[in-house]
């Protein structure tokens, strides 16, 4: 639509004469290249969409389990699961780095900065 628009712009601009052979090429290659990057955003944007969804799911599973593992061991009582102290501190620390490190990758590559 943008395309077209830019065509009947430049003819009006132009009044009577008619375009050249070459400057109709311009148009067209340029109007056709805009079309082009339009699409490839539109892919990219749907693409975004999909895996933030997947990662997002992935780290609700990851913290589930997690918190299941941590929730196990609040009752080893019950299910006689037992991590020391030094192994449930270490489990908490690398989760949550993990957690963080992804959803930061993901958002630096979802809201990239332009330049």
């Amino acid at each position: 639509m943008q395309g077209t628009e830019q065509l009947n712009s430049l003819l009006r601009d132009t009044g009577d004469a008619p375009l050249n052979e070459a400057e109709l090429d311009v148009v067209v290659r340029q109007s056709t290249l805009q079309g082009e990057e339009i699409a490839d955003r539109q892919q990219d944007r749907k693409e975004r969409k999909k895996y933030a969804l997947l990662v997002f799911v992935f780290l609700v599973f990851f913290t589930l389990i997690i918190l299941g593992i941590i929730a196990f061991q609040g009752f080893n009582n019950f299910t006689c699961f037992y991590l020391s102290d030094t192994v449930l501190v270490t489990l908490i620390t690398t989760s949550l780095a993990t957690v963080v490190g992804i959803f930061l990758i993901v958002m630096r590559y979802l809201f990239k900065q332009a330049g």
